[in-house]
């Protein structure tokens, strides 16, 4: 999406911000801008934003991230606390790395838990089809002792990706050749044979709701935007269905379907949530709704939905890391694989189809 990197600091002392200025400089003669995210030593962002008596708003920090990549110089940007900090309740740094699409730069303390603490934060990141450029030791001591200087060799062993010293040999980093893209051939080379893991599905918990053809629609909105702040991302469909339900009904009538989807057009219009229409998913047929904290693909486990009630980004989303984990390339393997870490059996007819949109939306 744009050129830059994505500095996360993996432990608190990661000296980050020192990292990214580093970083920055070292790209040459482009003046890249550095945008930090907010944030408190010893603290996650979220709880560091609460204490500051503000909040973070992952729209506005996309929004400020895309401007400054608009004066087409790089972007460094920096992120405290770790990939699966939060910044939000629903949106942690690791959201935001895949929302901007940088390559991660890892700043890890030196010491005798850095490795340990890298490879966590390398795992962290290809679990979620993240490209780690290179990990950073920081806080390296002149002269650093032998034991240091092993595992920092045992690192770069380890780690798949480039290791460097935030010292004074820091501005000879190359940078460039870190951040450039993976070529086919390279990609291809990744080890298979890894575990994809899925976050947990948070489903609804359902309470008594009013007949949605006799209720107000304020309260609709209210009850609407409970379900999709704790299913987010999600179908339209399976947002007014499990409404529809919580009010005693059986099927989801149309005329039980207009007051629905039409509270969820006015939480969009009034930014409760985010709402992308049909058109803009292809094949989708379905528009889908989230929180604007909520990242807009959230790879979890089925949890309660059917197959069919899975957005196809998300689907798609899984199936490159099951490409890149697993080495699994032919489609039917790839169908395969993700009734597998769905924990289904059967590719009914129905089931091979929606897959197949989601394969075309993976390519």
């Amino acid at each position: 999406m744009i050129g830059g990197a994505l500095v996360v600091g993996a432990a608190p002392g990661a000296a980050e911000s020192d990292v990214a200025e580093t970083l920055a400089a070292a790209l040459g003669e482009e003046a890249a801008t550095i945008v930090a995210v907010p944030s408190h030593a010893g603290a996650t962002p979220l709880t560091a934003a609460r204490h500051a008596g503000t909040e973070i708003d992952p729209p506005e920090l996309l929004a400020e991230i895309a401007a400054a990549a608009e004066t087409g110089a790089p972007v460094v940007v920096s992120a405290a606390g770790g990939l699966l900090a939060p910044l939000t309740a629903r949106y942690a740094v690791r959201d935001l790395a895949r929302d901007i699409g940088l390559p991660v730069v890892l700043a890890v303390p030196a010491g005798p838990g850095a490795v340990n603490l890298a490879r966590l934060s390398l795992e962290s990141a290809r679990a979620a089809g993240l490209t780690v450029a290179a990990a950073v030791l920081t806080g390296w001591p002149d002269p650093p002792d032998r034991m240091l200087l092993d595992e920092r060799r045992l690192l770069g062993e380890l780690a798949g990706a480039p290791v460097a010293v935030l010292d004074g040999d820091a501005p000879e980093w190359p940078v460039r050749d870190w951040l450039a893209p993976a070529p086919a051939a390279a990609a291809a080379a990744v080890p298979s044979g890894g575990d994809v893991v899925l976050d947990r599905y948070a489903a609804w918990e359902p309470e008594p709701l009013g007949d949605p053809r006799a209720t107000p629609r304020p309260r609709i909105m209210d009850a609407m935007h409970a379900i999709v702040a704790v299913e987010g991302p999600m179908t339209a469909t399976r947002a007014c269905a499990l409404y529809n339900r919580a009010a005693g009904g059986r099927k989801l009538t149309t005329a039980a379907r207009t007051p629905l989807a039409s509270a969820l057009y006015w939480l969009a219009r009034e930014g409760r949530i985010a709402l992308t229409s049909r058109d803009d998913v292809p094949w989708q047929d379905d528009d889908l709704v989230r929180t604007p904290d909520t990242p807009a693909v959230h790879v979890r486990e089925l949890g309660p939905r059917t197959l069919e009630e899975v957005p196809l980004d998300e689907i798609a989303e899984l199936m490159r890391r099951l490409r890149s984990a697993q080495g699994v390339g032919d489609p039917a393997g790839l169908k395969r694989a993700v009734l597998g870490a769905y924990g289904l059996v059967r590719l009914t007819a129905r089931a091979d189809e929606y897959l197949g949109l989601a394969l075309g939306l993976a390519e």
